[in-house]
């Protein structure tokens, strides 16, 4: 499991035999979420990503659509055979991977740790605005592209892929290499 750095809170103490309690307080409520309830509900969609090749690195991995108990998703990913410090841009696409389409929203980047990438995103809108829930996005005509950097020559190369919502039914063709993704749209 892919541990998050905490948020900090600085409080200014006054009063010396406050401190005890005020210690138990941010031991207990330091590491927050944005106040976004991380509880489940135990529905979950796992679904292999489309391995990746760029400049001779393949890798490959694991997306995972979880339903947290307030009806959001919550998406994690492992992405494996990363490179050493790689910190790879996350996209949910609208429309399929065929479709090449326009930017949804933009998740959490992949950040490598011992040889595998992670990124942890709970979703709740897209960048227009639109509310998007666990239930929304399993039925969301969408795709999911790790691309290998934010800007460059390599912006638009993709190192995993996924269909999600409706398009899931067309991954197997991409895992079984009767189809390919060579690049990617970045735009919103």
């Amino acid at each position: 499991m892919h541990l998050f750095p905490c948020q900090c809170v600085i409080l200014e103490i006054t009063n010396m035999k406050n401190l005890l309690p005020i210690l138990s307080l941010l031991i207990v409520f330091s590491c927050s979420n944005n106040n976004v309830n991380t509880d489940f509900t135990g529905n979950s969609v796992s679904l292999n990503l489309i391995p990746g090749s760029v400049q001779g690195n393949e890798t490959n991995g694991i997306l995972e659509i979880r339903e947290t108990s307030d009806g959001l998703a919550q998406i994690n990913i492992e992405l494996y055979n990363v490179l050493n410090n790689a910190n790879h841009p996350v996209h949910l696409h609208f429309g399929s991977l065929a479709d090449d389409g326009n930017v949804a929203t933009i998740l959490n980047p992949i950040i490598e740790s011992e040889g595998t990438g992670f990124s942890q995103t709970i979703i709740n809108e897209l960048e227009d605005g639109t509310k998007l829930s666990y239930s929304d996005l399993l039925n969301f005509d969408g795709s999911i592209k790790i691309h290998f950097e934010a800007s460059g020559p390599l912006e638009n190369e993709i190192l995993g892929s996924t269909n999600i919502g409706n398009n899931v039914s067309q991954n197997q063709a991409y895992l079984d290499g009767i189809k390919s993704i060579t690049n990617c749209n970045s735009e919103f």
